[in-house]
């Protein structure tokens, strides 16, 4: 595994891939520019000891432990179940709401042939957040998004169909419900699951949750296809969610078309320095928190997740996500993103930036773009999850639709009737659409 040392001994370091500490070729945004440089290492002196950059070079594994960054993982992930048992323990001891603050579920963890799975467990109550939720992601936030939807003449004749969804869903008691695998992101990655369990798991689930309905988020075609035929041999229907766009080589497929080239000269000559932090500050998740509520929250939607500076913190401190920042000439976080990689798969569910700053610095496309180089170095298959689908595809990326698996076949007949009639409109309406529009 390739191992990185942190130079801080505080919260919040610079890190060097070894593999690139002759060169600094991934440390600065300004490498190559001599002018360019003088300036980052005036930036260092001057904020050396506020942030205490240099002060220490720890151990390798001492710390923050080299082995629990390999984003790669193969097999039987230890490090993905050490994640999955942190993350819900954090989750019961702390409660949902403080690390997510529009979302009331309750969390336990589920071992399926050795893999440990967070799950999520709706009772009923109004939910105001998608990713626990088959009705804010159907409805609420279908309606939101028809405001800006690309061909208004279309509009009037959605709201109908959005509505029927919002009563079918209403009768299917859906907010009754319990998610596998469910990391309150907007992508799950896949978990290598064995296919043969999944019968015996159905029982269980249903034995354990006879009321609820069951359903398991984020599957494609590309990586679930055993999981998702064994899904639907045990009774489980498969409802189409959303589109989303992937790269399998970041290297080969994206850096080198002409979009991402340009994205890396805007890289090389951009004033910002790159961050990737392996601990996270009070001052600095607080900011993350903050970046990531003016893009997600403010300008998109507060149906999304809204996570507080404590999530930032924790999901930083048991190596669920690496925030990958960029830092002004004062040190302060203009832009982020959190990447969250297991078992060869890697995806940005969190990023943000200044909204408000100026366009021409091109915050937007620096996020995306060491999202990217990060995949890339790592040989990582990157999922870019939905929306933005001309700026994705223009950058290698292929669209594929992503699928959320039900069970129902336990519950009342007026509760299974209702997700018949859904998915013909699923499979009729909505992935036209999706495809139609590139959504």
């Amino acid at each position: 595994m390739d191992c990185v040392l942190p130079l801080l001994s505080g919260g919040g370091g610079w890190l060097i891939d070894l593999s690139q500490i002759l060169t600094l070729k991934h440390i600065y945004l300004t490498r190559g520019k001599g002018a360019r440089w003088r300036g980052v290492a005036r930036l260092s002196r001057r904020r050396m000891a506020r942030y205490g950059w240099g002060r220490r070079i720890l151990q390798a594994g001492q710390g923050y432990g080299c082995a629990s960054v390999d984003p790669r993982g193969s097999g039987l992930s230890t490090q993905r179940n050490a994640v999955a048992r942190a993350f819900v323990a954090a989750m019961q001891a702390g409660g949902v709401g403080a690390h997510i603050a529009n979302l009331d579920t309750a969390v336990e963890l589920l071992d399926w042939g050795g893999h440990a799975l967070p799950v999520t467990i709706n009772t009923g109550a109004r939910q105001h957040c998608f990713v626990t939720s088959p009705r804010v992601g159907y409805v609420d936030y279908v309606r939101h998004e028809l405001a800006h939807f690309p061909n208004p003449a279309l509009v009037p004749l959605l709201r109908p169909v959005v509505a029927g969804v919002a009563g079918l869903l209403r009768l299917a008691g859906s907010e009754r419900i319990v998610h596998v695998n469910n990391w309150m992101m907007s992508t799950n990655l896949p978990a290598p699951l064995d296919p043969a369990l999944t019968a015996a798991q159905t029982r269980a689930l249903i034995a354990r949750f006879p009321t609820h309905l069951l359903a398991m988020r984020s599957l494609t075609r590309a990586n679930n296809a055993a999981l998702m035929d064994a899904l639907q041999a045990a009774g489980w229907v498969l409802l189409p969610a959303r589109q989303i766009f992937t790269v399998d080589d970041v290297a080969r497929d994206s850096l080198t078309r002409r979009d991402a080239k340009n994205d890396d000269r805007l890289w090389r000559e951009s004033a910002f320095a790159y961050d990737e932090l392996t601990a996270v500050s009070a001052d600095d998740a607080a900011r993350i928190a903050h970046l990531y509520d003016l893009l997600y929250l403010r300008k998109y939607s507060r149906l999304n997740p809204v996570y507080t500076p404590r999530f930032i913190a924790m999901s930083a401190q048991i190596g669920m996500i690496r925030y990958l920042v960029l830092r002004d000439g004062d040190g302060v976080i203009q832009g982020f993103g959190g990447m969250h990689s297991f078992d060869g798969h890697a995806t940005m569910p969190l990023i943000g930036y200044d909204t408000g700053a100026d366009r021409k610095l091109g915050l937007y496309r620096l996020v995306c773009h060491m999202g990217a180089l990060y995949a890339a170095r790592h040989g990582l298959r990157f999922n870019m999850s939905s929306g933005a689908g001309s700026f994705k595809l223009t950058r290698g990326a292929r669209p594929a639709i992503e699928y959320t698996a039900y069970y129902l076949r336990h519950l009342p007949l007026r509760r299974r009737l209702p997700f018949g009639l859904l998915r013909g409109v699923a499979d009729r309406v909505g992935v036209p659409l999706l495809e139609r529009y590139q959504l």
